[in-house]
Formats: C-alpha cells, sequence, structure tokens
C-alpha cells in the first residue's frame, strides 16, 4: 500500500516535471532580467564610445597646440641665428652659438613632423606650409613634397593656394623636375578657376608675382627666350593696377628680374 502510494507521488512529480519542461519559454525580450541585463550593457558601451571620442579630440587639440608652440618658437630662430653671428662677428663664440640654435632648429623641425603626421588632418594650410618653409631652410628635403602637397590641397582662399603651388614649382625647378615644376607654375596662375574672384587688380597683381617667379625658374635652366616673354607679361599685368606705392615696387621688382635674366643671358652666351 505505502509502495503504490509513494509510486503516486513520484509519478505525479515527474508529470509536473514534464510539463513544466515542455512549457513555451517566454521570448527573450519579455524577460525583464535581459532586458536589463541588455540596457545595461547598452549604456556602459555607449559611455565607452563617448568617452574615447572625447579623449581622442583632446588628443588632437593637444597635439596641435604643442606643434604650432613648435612652429612659433622655429620662426623666430634664424633672425636669432642673424643677431648672434652679428653680434659675434668674426668670434668662434659666435660661431659655436649659432650651431646650436641650427640644432635646435632641427630637432624642433622633426618633432613638429612628426606631430603633424600624427593628425594630418588636423592642420592648415598655413601651418602645412609654414613647415616647407623651416625644412627647405634646414635643406631637409625628404618630407618637403608631403608638405606643399598638403599645403595645396587644404587651401581655403586664393592666397594659400597661389603661395603653396608656386613655391612647391619652384622647389621642382631646383631639383630638375621641370615639366612637373611648370605644371604647378600654371596651377597657381589657373588658381581662379578655384577661388574665383571679382577683385581684377588683386588677380593681376597675383598673376604678375607668379609669371615673375616662373620666369625666375625658366632663366636657372638657361630658357631665356622663354623667361623674356613671361617676364613681358607679368610687366603687363603689373601696369594694369591702379597708381601706388605697391604698383611701383611691384614693377620695380620685375624690372630688376628682367635685368638679372638678361645679365645671365649674357654670361650664358
Amino acid at each position: 500500500m505505502e509502495d503504490n502510494v509513494d509510486f503516486q507521488m513520484l509519478k505525479h512529480e515527474v508529470d509536473s516535471l514534464q510539463i513544466q519542461l515542455t512549457k513555451e519559454k517566454a521570448p527573450w525580450y519579455k524577460s525583464a532580467p535581459v532586458l536589463i541585463a541588455l540596457l545595461a550593457f547598452m549604456f556602459s558601451f555607449g559611455t565607452t564610445i563617448v568617452s574615447y571620442y572625447n579623449s581622442h579630440r583632446q588628443e588632437i587639440r593637444e597635439n596641435r597646440s604643442e606643434a604650432r608652440e613648435l612652429l612659433q618658437r622655429i620662426s623666430k630662430l634664424p633672425l636669432e641665428n642673424f643677431e648672434l653671428l652679428k653680434k659675434y662677428e668674426g668670434d668662434a663664440l659666435g660661431q659655436s652659438l649659432s650651431a646650436m640654435v641650427n640644432q635646435e632648429n632641427l630637432l624642433l623641425i622633426t618633432q613638429t613632423v612628426e606631430m603633424i603626421k600624427r593628425f594630418p588632418d588636423s592642420f592648415s594650410s598655413t601651418e602645412y606650409f609654414a613647415v616647407t618653409t623651416a625644412l627647405a631652410g634646414s635643406n631637409i628635403t625628404k618630407d618637403l613634397p608631403f608638405f606643399y602637397e598638403k599645403a595645396i590641397t587644404k587651401a581655403e582662399n586664393s592666397n594659400d593656394y597661389n603661395v603653396a603651388s608656386r613655391a612647391f614649382a619652384g622647389y621642382l625647378f631646383t631639383v630638375g623636375k621641370i615639366d612637373l615644376g611648370r605644371k604647378y607654375y600654371d596651377l597657381a596662375l589657373n588658381v581662379w578657376s578655384k577661388f574665383p574672384t571679382e577683385n581684377q587688380h588683386f588677380v593681376n597683381s597675383t598673376d604678375a608675382h607668379t609669371l615673375m617667379y616662373l620666369a625666375q625658374a625658366e632663366s636657372s635652366i638657361n630658357n631665356h627666350p622663354k623667361a623674356n616673354e613671361l617676364i613681358d607679361i607679368a610687366l603687363q599685368k603689373a601696369q594694369l593696377l591702379p597708381n601706388s606705392p605697391f604698383k611701383d615696387s611691384l614693377v620695380n621688382q620685375i624690372n630688376y628680374t628682367l635685368k638679372m635674366i638678361e645679365q645671365t643671358a649674357a654670361r650664358d652666351g
């Protein structure tokens, strides 16, 4: 009798267990514990992303600020070097101090290049061009093309675009890449298709400068007829400017360039 009772009780428990096991489970999205855990994870993940983004932006700002401080220091070194040489002219001390300034200049330029390359998109055309000036002044040519091209592509106005293009063009002439140099001088002359302006005086004065520099470059490779032709066009554009000290200065610069070209041509025979 007792065995039968025990059997019935065990059967009842098994039946209850089978019912629980076969009962359809509720979807996970209807489970409160699961939803709470999921929301907690999403909140934590979102907070991490925001924190990383803010940290990254702060790192970029600090990097740019430090690089700009270095550029400001670099820009002052040539004058300091000149003043030292002038002050200690003929003195070995002046030469030693000048060597120290040059060493500092090389170190700062190297650091600046590394910092800019960390976050290249965070720097402006003007800042890139400032580096090209420092690199060229120290005869460090390895990174010059990169920084010139960045200064051009990141330019947001005609002045930055023109100055960077013709400076790069002049550099290319000095390293024997004549055709590429002419291409960049053409970019400088065609700046107005990229940055249109109704100020024709500005166009004429800018083009006159570019043509004058191109004439110098052509003369440097003994292409004197082309140089003279370019000088003539530069003078024509300069003469279109209203009478002013600026016009007089520009015309004098062009005439002086013409004189140098004529002397070079005569020397070359």
